[in-house]
């Protein structure tokens, strides 16, 4: 049996199998890891790089809006801006767990 091409693997970012390739993938192209049966998205062609599947508009870290609320908060809330979701820390109720 022949060697597989290493020029035709790639990594699952989820479970890290190795992932080989009959030819080169387009980019873009989505596949699903046979491992983990993780939906991946090449990224990268040379060499071919894997990342998550994203629904559209949702890759991380790509400038994407959070869906907003009725009210225009964000899935996570205005945390730490001053929003009606900002959490008020009382660090007196803390425990005392010196003598553990």
């Amino acid at each position: 049996m022949p060697d597989k091409d290493a020029s035709l693997m790639a990594r699952c970012p989820e479970c890290d199998s190795r992932i080989y390739f009959e030819r080169r993938p387009d980019s873009g192209q989505i596949i699903v890891c046979p491992e983990c049966e993780t939906s991946l998205e090449v990224i990268s062609v040379s060499p071919i790089r894997l990342d998550w599947a994203y629904e559209e508009g949702e890759r991380a870290g790509g400038g994407a809006e959070f869906e907003r609320d009725e009210f225009g908060d964000s899935f996570f809330g205005d945390l730490g801006r001053g929003g009606r979701d900002e959490v008020d820390v009382d660090d007196n109720d803390d425990e005392d767990y010196s003598r553990y």
